[in-house]
């Protein structure tokens, strides 16, 4: 596991699913390359916590400093009864930057992904 503590990293939301007390979101964060193009990754935390209450109100397209988190990868059973692993990423605190400027981190929209994650057990 990895726990990130007093760290900046910088993100897009992109989807924003609220629960009671846990935020599921999807993510973009990208990586200047030496050519001066970006590399861009997407992730898919949930924020719990004091992220839960800082993030609440999260939009698509919002820009969001994550300061702590945690990582994991597990090892689960699926339904069909094999052993599988799953990236954990949890946000537990965080702050929002704002609306993304297209003048900033070209990041380019991701599409919506429709399929489950149920299999995973968090």
């Amino acid at each position: 596991m990895i726990f990130l503590n007093d760290q900046k990293l910088l993100a897009t939301a992109w989807k924003v699913d609220k629960h009671d007390k846990y935020l599921e979101l999807q993510i973009s964060t990208s990586e200047k390359n030496q050519d001066g193009s970006y590399t861009n990754s997407y992730w898919y935390p949930r924020a719990i916590g004091h992220a839960f209450n800082t993030l609440k109100d999260v939009e698509k397209g919002t820009r969001i400093t994550i300061t702590k988190a945690k990582l994991t990868n597990t090892v689960f059973t699926d339904k069909d009864g094999k052993k599988r692993t799953g990236f954990k990423f949890l946000i537990l605190e965080a702050d929002i930057s704002g609306q993304r400027n297209e003048a900033s981190t070209p990041v380019t929209e991701i599409e919506t992904q429709t399929e489950a994650v149920s299999d995973q057990p968090w």
